[in-house]
């Protein structure tokens, strides 16, 4: 959500330029329609063993606009969409013109189709569909419909007021990404749930939905997001997480009571995530330097009542023994439980997976695991306790990322990857559990 490292060169998305750059793409596409609709995705990122890396979406490709903030989905068919930012406004939402843009594989992210404009923005200023970035998206395991939240309009999310807030979208695809509903502005009613709160975003990435509680139609959905928060007086960042059981409908606040500041599950937190422990509880992930921030909702009794519980008490990652400790930076990251196998003993385990740079600075992405108890409850402490550094998946500058398990089970590791000065560009990798553990697991 932040400004680029790099401060691009103001650029005007209604120049005579661009739309010379338009009409050629859209000219060298009509051409193309007698190939292959899947094409080959384009050069490969930096990568040392295994499957390659592939550039999906290239900064200063003949748009010469830069790409960022990764969000990956696999759908019922086990069809991959890949979302990101195209940034015709050069810097994050708010400050212009910026489209979603999408491609997808239908063969575990051998080839990719071209790519497709998924939300258009106005560009208009002071509009409230000038822009649309920092999508979160989920694909429903049990049917073809997709839900992407994004932030909207042309507010500054540090800036938003409640008379002029940081906006909301929202919308869907019920045949699998094929075609896609016009946004939707949500805003009123996520800022109602909210009422302390002046502006707001859902975390980027992958919007969890859990595999334990289904009411209805759906398994529920968990979100998170980051606002800033009247709280004595003072204007605070906070975390929460939302949940829905219409699939994205209707949202209300998990173990909401107050919502004055003092009952967020993590004051101080900045982009969050959300992922589900095996027996229904709910863990939040938040970006802070040096590693993450963690907290754990703990339901009373989940199967008689998937509302009532309580947040513990939020922990930073690098002061637990044995916790995610990482360089001076302070990024995006994703947050996945997954099945896996111990190789030594042959035992099935579960195992959570934190991605984040791991270096000084924005580089070297690489992810994190541990090994969950099937059935264990943790507190924010013990969860905290004792990760494994794994694989290193970026050997340069990187940043945001996320993660979603691909139906041949590998995990599709979308991110942001800087190449020759270019700004970013949006890298896809298959990996293994055997990879990222260093053969431990598989």
């Amino acid at each position: 959500m932040y400004t680029q490292r790099k401060l691009w060169p103001l650029f005007c998305a209604d120049l005579p330029e661009l739309c010379i750059f338009v009409a050629m793409k859209q000219l060298l596409l009509s051409l193309l329609v007698m190939l292959p609709a899947f094409t080959a995705a384009t050069s490969a990122a930096s990568v040392k063993d295994g499957a390659p890396a592939q550039v999906l979406f290239q900064t200063y490709d003949s748009y010469r606009v830069p790409y960022r903030i990764p969000a990956i989905a696999t759908t019922r068919k086990g069809h991959l969409l890949a979302v990101v930012d195209r940034r015709y406004c050069q810097l994050d939402i708010g400050f212009g013109k910026i489209d979603i843009a999408a491609r997808m594989s239908k063969n575990n992210g051998r080839t990719w189709s071209p790519d497709t404009v998924i939300q258009r923005g106005s560009g208009i200023e002071g509009s409230t569909d000038c822009g649309y970035g920092d999508v979160a998206l989920v694909a429903d395991r049990n049917s073809d419909n997709i839900l992407c939240m994004s932030v909207t309009g042309n507010v500054i999310y540090i800036k938003g007021t409640r008379a002029n807030p940081n906006r909301i979208a929202r919308w869907r695809s019920t045949d699998g990404g094929r075609s896609w509903t016009k946004a939707e502005d949500v805003t009123d009613a996520f800022y109602q749930m909210l009422p302390n709160t002046r502006t707001m975003f859902i975390g980027s990435g992958r919007i969890m939905q859990s595999r334990v509680v289904k009411k209805g139609t759906f398994y529920r959905l968990y979100c998170s997001v980051l606002t800033r928060t009247q709280m004595d007086d003072k204007d605070v960042a906070c975390n929460y997480v939302l949940y829905s059981d219409d699939f994205g409908q209707t949202w209300a606040v998990l173990g909401g009571s107050t919502l004055d500041g003092h009952d967020s599950p993590c004051i101080d937190g900045d982009e969050p995530k959300t992922e589900e422990l095996p027996n229904g509880d709910v863990i939040l992930s938040s970006r802070k330097w040096y590693g993450r921030f963690f907290n754990v909702f703990h339901f009373n009794d989940i199967r008689s009542n998937q509302e009532q519980g309580t947040w513990g008490q939020c922990v930073a990652s690098h002061d637990i023994e044995g916790g995610i400790k990482v360089g001076a930076n302070s990024c995006n990251g994703e947050i996945l439980l997954v099945d896996a196998k111990e190789v030594a003993s042959g035992r099935a385990v579960k195992l959570m997976l934190q991605s984040l740079p791991f270096g000084e600075g924005r580089k070297d992405v690489g992810i994190y695991y541990k090994e969950i108890l099937p059935n264990g409850i943790y507190s924010p402490r013990a969860f905290a306790h004792q990760w494994t550094r794994g694989l290193q998946v970026s050997h340069t500058t990187s940043a945001y990322s996320t993660m979603i398990q691909q139906k041949d089970r590998r995990i599709a590791f979308f991110w942001e990857e800087e190449q020759k000065d270019n700004g970013y560009n949006m890298a896809y990798r298959p990996l293994t559990i055997s990879e990222i553990t260093g053969g431990k697991y598989k």
